[in-house]
């Protein structure tokens, strides 16, 4: 039985091997996939720069926009006694 089963695996895996042959290498394919590859790398550097530094310029704004309106809630307290609500 053993032997029936291994003889059935080897059988098949010789039968399977033509049809799972490498595919042929194209230069000019392989060559157009490395720039378009080395392309996107880029640009998708590109668009990961421009968000942090959007991001850092938003928060960099609201930080500003709490500290002035602390500010200006402190001086109409100072001024008036209370701030309205």
């Amino acid at each position: 039985m053993k032997n029936t089963l291994i003889a059935a695996a080897l059988a098949a895996t010789m039968a399977a091997g033509p049809l799972a042959s490498p595919a042929l290498a194209d230069g000019k394919a392989s060559t157009r996939n490395i720039i378009l590859g080395a392309g996107a790398a880029y640009g998708a550097g590109v668009l990961i720069t421009n968000y942090n530094h959007k991001k850092q310029a938003r928060r960099a704004e609201d930080a500003s926009r709490t500290r002035r309106q602390a500010a200006y809630r402190q001086r109409f307290f100072q001024i008036h006694g209370y701030y309205p609500r």
